[in-house]
This record gives C-alpha cells, sequence and structure tokens, in this order.
C-alpha cells in the first residue's frame, strides 16, 4: 500500500468515528462508536502495517516530536484558561429569592443566580401560587423545578471547570513523566 493509500483509509476512519457518534447521540446508544474506534483503531494498525512506501525517517520523528510537544502545551495552555474562567464564574456568582404578596392573597416566589458582571443573571424565574393557604401538588411541583433549575444553572461550568483543571494536571504529569523516561532512556 502506499503512502497516500495509508492517508486517505485514515480519513475515511475518521469520517466513520464521526458518523458513529452522530447516529450514537441521535439513537442513545454508546456501543456504536466503541465498536468503531475500536475496529478503526485495528484498521488503522492493519494499514500502517501494509505501507510500503518510508513513513518515518530522522526529519519526520523531529517534526512529529515539536507538533506533538507544541500542541500539548497549547492544550495544557487552553484548558487552564478555561480552568480558570469557570471556576472564576462559579465562584463569583451568587444567588437570592424573594416573595411579593398581591392583593387578592397570591404569592409569587422569585429565584435568581447572579452572574459576576452585576446585573447580568444566569438564571431568573417565578413561580406564583394562587392560593398559598391551600397549595397544591402543582404548587409544591413549581416551586421545586423554580429552585432546582436555579441551582443547576451553575453546575456544568463547575463540572467542566473541574474537569479542565484534572486535564491540566494529568497533561502535564504525562508529559514530566515521558520526559523524564525518554531523558532517562537516551542519556549517555
Amino acid at each position: 500500500m502506499r503512502k497516500n493509500t495509508y492517508y486517505a483509509l485514515v480519513a475515511c476512519v475518521i469520517v466513520a468515528m464521526v458518523f458513529a457518534v452522530g447516529l450514537a447521540m441521535t439513537t442513545g446508544n454508546p456501543l456504536i462508536p466503541a465498536i468503531v474506534i475500536i475496529a478503526g483503531i485495528g484498521v488503522v494498525y492493519v494499514g500502517k502495517q501494509k505501507v510500503s512506501d518510508v513513513m518515518q525517517d530522522d526529519l519526520s520523528d523531529t517534526i512529529y516530536g515539536k507538533a506533538a510537544s507544541g500542541a500539548l502545551l497549547v492544550t495544557i495552555v487552553l484548558a487552564t484558561i478555561i480552568f480558570a474562567g469557570t471556576m472564576t464564574f462559579y465562584f463569583n456568582s451568587g444567588y437570592g429569592g424573594g416573595f411579593h404578596t398581591f392583593a387578592n392573597g397570591s404569592v409569587s416566589v422569585s429565584f435568581i443566580h447572579d452572574a459576576a458582571i452585576p446585573g447580568q443573571a444566569i438564571y431568573h424565574d417565578t413561580y406564583l401560587i394562587a392560593d398559598p393557604a391551600n397549595p397544591t401538588g402543582t404548587d409544591y411541583w413549581g416551586l421545586d423545578q423554580l429552585f432546582k433549575n436555579g441551582h443547576q444553572a451553575l453546575e456544568f461550568p463547575c463540572i467542566f471547570g473541574i474537569g479542565m483543571g484534572f486535564t491540566v494536571v494529568l497533561l502535564a504529569g504525562l508529559y514530566a513523566a515521558f520526559s523524564y523516561y525518554y531523558t532517562r532512556k537516551y542519556e549517555v
């Protein structure tokens, strides 16, 4: 197999993986991309073994090494910026609630989650209880949804930020470990 044929094979595997992830998202079946990704790794591995052209030399190793190192460092910097931004967003916002009583006896309950930027609300909603002396199950459900949704407004940024923080630590640790390993291995 020629080198260009191998690259076309890799491109087909990538397209198949993207298609499989899209299909899995629409059907809700995580088994589809798992099978396609494992099969794709096998196809790429076998395809690389069948290439008759020269795939690697010292220049390509140097280029790939510099590209991988640069990509890793950019990924670490971007993940650190995202981590810092989401954690700042999460810890510098606040929430509160309020009640308003109307002349007919009904009560409006409100909940707001403010952003770090003054005047910007992440979440703001109200629920009207028509007869506060005799609340219904719907009233209890509405209040539950009001406060649940208000608190969930910041869960994704927090979890995503924590994930980025762990990614930074993991990538930096792996980079340091592999650097140490190869420095020791090729030291004369």
